[in-house]
């Protein structure tokens, strides 16, 4: 190719390109504008998929806090045996003693 054809593509370039930012807004503080928008857009989404993403930790928390006051409360239970991670423990209140 040519050095006055790459010329010529990249004045069409230049061209199209400077057209297609003009017709996006009427003057630069128009394109200012237009950015600051497309920000604040772009923060409003973010900040929406955050507090999704926040409430279902939340919810994940409390289900945590609830299973551990549940092995907590079978734990304590007389003659109850239940099983925490890979061991079975056994709790007696008349004997005080716990198979680990």
């Amino acid at each position: 190719m040519g050095s006055s054809v790459k010329w010529l593509l990249a004045i069409g370039a230049g061209v199209a390109g400077g057209w297609a930012i003009r017709s996006l807004s009427d003057s630069p503080e128009g394109a200012g504008v237009k950015l600051l928008e497309m920000g604040i857009k772009a923060k409003d989404r973010i900040s929406g998929w955050a507090a999704v993403e926040r409430e279902r930790l939340d919810d994940m928390l409390a289900e945590a806090h609830a299973n551990i006051a549940r092995e907590s409360a079978a734990a304590n239970k007389p003659g109850h045996e239940y099983k925490r991670g890979a061991r079975l423990v056994r709790r007696e209140s008349e004997l005080k003693q716990s198979v680990v």
